[in-house]
């Protein structure tokens, strides 16, 4: 007698990639994969997972996750038939939750981190170039924009306030999967203007517009119970076999071909400039070699003393001087990273940065201090926007 057989197939995988790290994903330590973001199954999410029989696994290794679902039978192509037909408006959601918060620093998002917005990931995405082992649910193919790809919150006290006037019965708040309508349970109109307030208890939980007279207003993502909790990001994926074709999961006939979807979400690591803040103690051996100078030679010497690399693309400036401070910029914003290496050395050498004196004089020209260090990706200064500085603090 033969035994039941029970078969999952692959339905999809997800990635979440940082450039920021040398292997595009964590940082590597000896034990296991030290994973920034953390990404979680909702609990609509694990309903659709348990109604459908399949199956949610995370994947540190390539940080992301898997999903199977049960398959019986072929089609005619060979290909495998899932066991349990999924509902056009059937979607999978995942929360993305922040570990580190450096994430905020040293990859290129805004550098305000807003209360009230998430970002947001679908597999809604027009783009057919995009090839099957690499689809990129950013808006963008490049990676995450850091307005583009992100939404309005909101908790089930929904608020807006509109620049004319609102009649009873033309407004409302459509939750965009279910086709639900919520309408206001105040409407305050003063001045030409209204204040609108909305009660969303009854909507569960996904993306939702504001139509006026039919016309959109506004759109928000409703957290439901997760609102107020640490979500960096949601991501849903649609489950209907309408969707173009590369980013389908489930073809019409219920079947999965070959190569299953293998969806991205990169994060871009941000440029900075540089900026050396080195402080002399009055018994630091270069305050003493300055001190001791007439002030010709001492103009002399601070002209030729700058910080210098093995790298030919990455030079740098002195921006303000005084006998017991030198500021020292990089001439062009750099990519923050993990590790860093010289882009001109043939032997591709780690890059190494060298505070020299008395640079181009050939008698004189000495190392002060060599392997100065890295920008810290715990802080960065934005405080004059578009400029956004990566300051090290030295003291000699």
């Amino acid at each position: 007698m033969r035994g039941i057989q029970i078969k999952y197939a692959e339905l999809f995988r997800l990635s979440v990639e940082q450039l920021f790290y040398q292997n595009r994903l964590y940082k590597q330590n000896a034990v296991a994969p030290e994973l920034d973001i953390l990404i979680v199954p909702t609990d609509d999410c694990l309903s659709v997972l348990n109604r459908l029989n399949m199956v949610f696994k995370n994947t540190s290794v390539n940080s992301g996750f898997i999903v199977l679902a049960r398959v019986a039978g072929t089609n005619g192509s060979g290909n495998d038939l899932i066991k349990f037909p999924a509902r056009t408006d059937d979607i999978l959601s995942f929360l993305m939750v922040l570990k580190n918060h450096d994430v905020i620093n040293f990859n290129d998002l805004p550098v305000q981190y807003s209360a009230n917005r998430i970002y947001y990931f679908n597999n809604e995405v027009n783009d057919l170039a995009a090839t099957r082992n690499d689809l990129h649910l950013s808006k963008d193919v490049a990676g995450v924009d850091g307005t583009n790809d992100s939404i309005k919150t909101s908790t089930e006290n929904y608020r807006f306030h509109h620049i004319a006037a609102v009649a009873q019965h033309t407004a409302k708040v459509k939750h965009i999967l279910s086709g639900q309508f919520v309408e206001p349970a105040l409407i305050v109109n003063q001045g030409g203007q209204s204040d609108l307030t909305f009660n969303l208890s009854t909507l569960p939980m996904g993306k939702c517009e504001l139509l006026i007279n039919n016309i959109s207003q506004d759109q928000f993502y409703y957290l439901e119970k997760y609102a107020g909790q640490n979500v960096f990001g949601i991501i849903e994926l649609s489950l209907a076999s309408t969707l173009a074709s590369n980013y389908r999961i489930i073809e019409a006939d219920r079947s999965l071909i070959a190569q299953k979807p293998f969806y991205t979400i990169t994060f871009v690591n941000r440029k900075t400039t540089w900026r050396y803040r080195i402080r002399l103690q009055n018994t630091s051996p270069l305050y003493l070699e300055m001190a001791a100078l007439s002030p010709a030679d001492k103009a002399d010497f601070i002209s030729k003393l700058n910080i210098v690399t093995n790298d030919t693309t990455i030079t740098f400036s002195r921006d303000t001087v005084t006998d017991n401070e030198f500021v020292f910029v990089s001439d062009n914003p750099l990519l923050l990273q993990e590790k860093y290496f010289s882009s001109t050395s043939l032997t591709h050498d780690p890059l190494n940065l060298t505070l020299k004196k008395y640079i181009t004089d050939a008698t004189k020209e000495a190392a002060v201090k060599s392997n100065l260090p890295f920008p810290l990706t715990g802080s960065i200064d934005a405080s004059a926007l578009p400029q956004i500085y990566s300051d090290i603090f030295l003291t000699l």
